[in-house]
């Protein structure tokens, strides 16, 4: 028999399958965007971009209690996408 925790850990693991994936595909995006700031010389850190994006997206949360939550989710989201560009750049 399967209890309610056992279930809840199953619903949890398949969104973080969805999230995995998810990741995945944001993170093969920032590498065409540092492709295009090569080519163009722009600079890594566009911090009212950034902003702009976890404002944005932190609305989309409904419950006020896990905002806070969501903003901090996104700026390191936001930070490690920084770290896969420079990386890129470096290797370039």
């Amino acid at each position: 028999m399967t209890t309610r925790l056992e279930e809840d850990r199953n619903r949890i693991d398949e969104i973080d399958a969805q999230l995995a994936d998810l990741f995945e595909k944001r993170f093969e995006v920032v590498r065409d965007i540092i492709d295009y700031k090569i080519e163009n010389r722009l600079p890594i850190l566009d911090s009212g971009r950034e902003q702009a994006i976890i404002e944005k997206n932190a609305e989309r949360i409904q419950d006020d209690d896990i905002r806070v939550y969501f903003r901090r989710l996104y700026t390191e989201m936001l930070s490690l996408s920084r770290d896969y560009q420079d990386d890129i750049l470096k290797e370039k």
